[in-house]
């Protein structure tokens, strides 16, 4: 599981686990939830459901029930989450294309998988320039827990 910030780059990196493990179990192991505080918001897939394990508030797609219309707020807000979450995917996508996965990984390098992945990640921050242009060039500084944008 990774954590990206608003303005694009990757800030944290869980642990790898096996894949028969659920999002929220992987969720509960990572130890984010440590890490989050009731001013911070975290934007998630529509059946990621951890809104019980954090503290803060969770954004994610309206869930569209049989005939029934979306109000103008929850098309709004799933606009609002489709527009970042485009630049999530761009993300996953610069990490899935390091070469380090290209191939069968030898059995003496597995013990150090975890690092290997969090390299990879770390390594797509200064990949290719930012992922959100509109943003390059600001700088953004964590204050309790929160982002936020400095200007020249």
């Amino acid at each position: 599981m990774i954590g990206i910030a608003p303005h694009g780059p990757i800030t944290f990196v869980s642990a790898l686990y096996a894949g028969s493990m659920s999002d929220r179990e992987i969720f509960e192991l990572s130890g984010i939830s440590k890490l989050l505080t009731a001013d911070t918001a975290i934007m998630v897939d529509k059946g990621f459901l951890v809104d019980t394990l954090v503290p803060c508030k969770v954004y994610r797609p309206a869930f569209l029930s049989k005939n029934i219309q979306m109000c103008l707020e929850d098309v709004q807000q799933t606009q609002s989450v489709a527009r970042l979450r485009v630049h999530v995917e761009r993300c996953i996508r610069r990490v899935k294309e390091n070469k380090l996965f290209d191939k069968v990984i030898p059995l003496p390098v597995c013990g150090s998988i975890d690092q290997l992945f969090s390299v990879a990640c770390l390594l797509v921050n200064y990949q290719n320039g930012p992922l959100v242009k509109a943003w390059a060039g600001k700088h953004w500084f964590v204050t309790h827990g929160s982002y936020n944008l400095m200007t020249h």
